[in-house]
């Protein structure tokens, strides 16, 4: 039972992070669609002319002009859809460290954070830790909050966790570092590390939205 409550949080948290980037891609994608249309406009009205010209100089060079412009477009189309994915992928991410930095301090950016101090903590796997967080996130995170995450952890682990928060220095990016008591070990949960953590997962999913739009 602790194991499938410790699976669900972390699907919880995965599945939040996944839907705000597929939601951006969408927003990019209709975008994508108009631009590889036109560039494969393009290409098969170069390939009509030239094949009009063909045309005229007898049918066997017409029909290779043909076969070789029906497998340069097929190529073009490929390289075009390979660019626009990898340009849809890495605008969503951006567009979610945007909207995530701009929670910072906002109604509900609390339980954000012990989602991630919570799912942190399950995977350090130790009985006591410091959280650190950004400057900015530093304004959110009191000792009412640390005790709100232990509960959380105790919900779904069932294990009693003690959190502190750490003397460090800020860490420089969005979201929170923990650390065990004995310093030996830790679980960086920061927003970069997050997304390239779940970026297989999200890459997947904005291809399979991709796949046949175009």
């Amino acid at each position: 039972m602790e194991k499938i409550e410790e699976d669900r949080g972390k699907n919880k948290l995965i599945q939040g992070i996944r839907e705000d980037a597929i939601k951006e891609a969408d927003k990019i994608l209709s975008d994508a669609r108009a631009y590889v249309k036109e560039r494969l406009a393009a290409a098969e009205a170069k390939a009509s002319q030239i094949m009009d010209e063909a045309q005229k100089k007898g049918d066997e060079q017409a029909a290779l002009v043909k076969r070789n412009m029906e497998a340069a477009i097929a190529v073009e189309k490929r390289r075009i859809e390979l660019r626009v994915r990898e340009d849809i992928i890495s605008r969503a991410i951006d567009e979610v460290k945007k909207a995530l930095y701009a929670m910072i301090g906002g109604p509900g950016y609390r339980d954000v954070l012990i989602g991630w101090i919570t799912e942190a903590a399950i995977g350090l796997n130790t009985s006591s830790a410091r959280v650190n967080t950004s400057s900015r996130e530093k304004e959110t995170l009191d000792e009412k909050l640390l005790r709100d995450a232990e509960a959380e952890i105790k919900k779904i682990t069932g294990r009693n966790v003690a959190l502190s928060m750490s003397k460090e220095e800020p860490a420089l990016a969005q979201g929170v570092v923990l650390v065990a008591e004995d310093g030996k070990t830790a679980f960086n949960n920061q927003v970069p590390t997050r997304l390239l953590r779940y970026g297989p997962e999200i890459r997947r999913k904005i291809h399979e939205a991709f796949s046949g739009e175009v």
